[in-house]
């Protein structure tokens, strides 16, 4: 019959002869208190508990440690374990120790890139690299500064870590990638600072820049001005909406990577983002094969506020033309009256064909008060009116000022108009006065 000692016996007898070795090939100056950096193991004592240090072994380069969790000694290498003389001491830093990391001295960390640095300081520096991480090597976290750093558009905190074989030093956290093995959670930590600038980038609605030049101008244009225009920003599905007047992508992205001063990348995608300003980007992509360009901004309030504004002005607008009115005639240039709902008939115009309306335009059409007027002139007008005939693609401007008497048009040629602005008076202008009929 074979004996076969039992397990726990067979440890006590490692342990024994192990202090054994220790009275003669190592010295007791080492023992005191330690704080445990990197459990070996966490369902059996925690990291950043504070241990007893039963002796250290100078051959081996390890302690033997104890703590109330434990049912024996545990034989470490050094490297483990933050050693003290006194108790307080290792309390205090314990307490430093869990705070630095949010409370989870657990804290791991998986390095996402090869040849990341792990260097003697907090600085990235020449002559300071320690060791460099293998691409998904393992360190254990056990310390962090207390305030991101801006390096070089990279936005992270420094952690001090701890290697597999007991290198310690510093890692910038951009492409680290946190977990705490009690849990497996490596997927909801993330090693970086949240970058401010991609929070601003996904929390905006983003409009084309002409919407604020659109608002500030006081010309809204509404073919132009729409809330479906922009770049949108979807968490859930990982994808950016761009819809412009002229088209539309989409951008179904892995993740935002920084790739420079205030410059991403939608990994995954031909989208790359410049941040002029916190609240003005360009970005670059392909279309259809086609280099794009474009340029966005953050617009305050609201785009559909802005659209009613708008539209009340216009009607504001019109219904003061149809009260002073609404028929006004000239001798020369017929008989222009306003009609509900935005109508207009516009009789015995020959005069102003082909110069200013087209042969065929025929008497009737719509009133389009979308015509706007630069700073520099708007004082010298009421405002621009638009005339679109049924029977003519053209449309036919003139700027106008309303008198109890009448209304003057100064014609607005096609050249001098630009997304609906007009650009310049005319230095010979077609001048138009037109009476409040029964006047």
């Amino acid at each position: 019959m074979h004996f076969r000692p039992h397990r726990y016996a067979l440890r006590t007898l490692a342990l024994l002869l192990f202090i054994v070795a220790l009275s003669v090939g190592c010295t007791p100056r080492g023992v005191g208190f330690g704080v445990l950096l990197w459990s070996p193991d966490e369902t059996v004592i925690a990291s950043g508990a504070v241990v007893s240090v039963i002796a250290a072994s100078e051959l081996t380069d390890s302690y033997v440690v104890s703590a109330p969790d434990l049912r024996e000694g545990l034989h470490l290498p050094r490297w483990r374990v933050e050693l003290f003389a006194e108790e307080s001491q290792a309390l205090e830093y314990a307490g430093r120790y869990a705070a630095s990391l949010d409370d989870n001295p657990a804290l791991h960390a998986i390095a996402t890139r090869a040849a990341l640095p792990v260097r003697s300081r907090a600085q990235a520096a020449s002559g300071n690299v320690l060791y460099r991480l293998r691409e998904n090597e393992v360190v254990k976290l056990i310390g962090r500064q207390p305030e991101p750093t801006n390096l070089e558009g990279l936005v992270s905190y420094w952690y001090e870590a701890l290697t597999e074989t007991g290198t310690r030093g510093w890692v910038f956290g951009h492409t680290l990638r946190l977990y705490d093995p009690n849990t497996d959670s490596a997927a909801a930590h993330t090693g970086t600072v949240a970058d401010p600038l991609v929070e601003i980038l996904v929390n905006t609605t983003w409009r084309p820049v002409s919407f604020v030049e659109m608002i500030s101008g006081r010309a809204i244009d509404l073919d132009r001005f729409r809330p479906e225009y922009g770049l949108f920003h979807d968490p859930e599905r990982l994808r950016f909406q761009l819809v412009l007047r002229t088209h539309a992508a989409i951008f179904e992205y892995t993740e935002i990577v920084n790739v420079g001063p205030r410059r991403y990348v939608a990994e995954g995608t031909t989208l790359q983002i410049t941040f002029q300003r916190d609240n003005e980007l360009s970005i670059q992509y392909l279309h259809n094969g086609r280099q794009q360009l474009a340029s966005l901004q953050k617009v305050s309030g609201e785009i559909e506020d802005y659209i009613a504004a708008e539209v009340e002005r216009r009607e504001s607008v019109y219904s003061r033309l149809m009260e002073r009115g609404p028929e006004f005639t000239s001798g020369h240039y017929g008989t222009l009256r306003f009609l509900d709902g935005a109508w207009f008939v516009w009789e015995g115009y020959a005069r102003l064909v082909p110069g200013a309306i087209s042969q065929g335009a025929g008497t009737a059409g719509r009133v389009d008060l979308g015509l706007f007027l630069p700073a520099a002139i708007r004082g010298q007008y009421d405002g621009g009116v638009v005339f679109l005939f049924d029977g003519s693609p053209d449309p036919v401007r003139f700027m106008y000022t309303v008198r109890d008497d009448g209304m003057r048009l100064v014609y607005v040629p096609p050249a001098d108009v630009r997304d609906r602005v007009v650009q310049r008076e005319s230095p010979t202008p077609l001048i138009i006065f037109m009476s409040v009929t029964g006047q």
